[in-house]
């Protein structure tokens, strides 16, 4: 039995040994994409500016109209870096975490534009889940450099 170990941990050994100098690894995930990454950083601070900026609206000036032409310029965005991920080989993990984005993004037009009105409270729990998805995505790519 102790036999067996040895030759287990040397089989390892070489494996290892070999992989390490044959520069061969195998990916899983898609590369580090800087341009990605900075299209993240940048549609967050719009979607953060497009509800900090309603939140300084009085609740009842917060008519949907006001605010259709920023909601279809920040689904552009949206719709943008994802057909930048779906281009990516291995990049399906980000892809889901845009679609999901593009998802809540439109849920909460449609939810403003049918009741022509949003509230403080709305405001900020759709700033926190908009932060939360977008730190995730950016943090993800992130962890592709390393």
């Amino acid at each position: 039995m102790f036999k067996s170990w040895i030759k287990l941990v040397v089989i390892l050994a070489t494996l290892l040994i070999l992989s390490s100098q044959v520069g061969c690894s195998l990916h899983l995930i898609s590369e580090y994409d800087r341009a990605s990454q900075q299209h993240m950083l940048s549609l967050m601070k719009k979607i953060d500016g497009f509800y900090l900026h309603m939140s300084n609206v009085e609740p009842a000036k917060r008519k949907f109209s006001h605010y259709s032409s920023g909601y279809t310029n920040i689904e552009v965005e949206i719709n943008a870096l994802l057909q930048r991920q779906k281009v990516r080989e291995l990049n399906e993990l980000t892809v889901k975490q845009v679609e999901i984005l593009l998802e809540l993004w439109q849920q909460g037009k449609l939810a403003h534009k049918t009741k022509d009105s949003i509230s403080d409270f709305i405001i900020k729990r759709r700033r926190s889940e908009y932060q939360r998805v977008m730190l995730a995505m950016v943090r993800g790519e992130e962890s592709k450099a390393q």
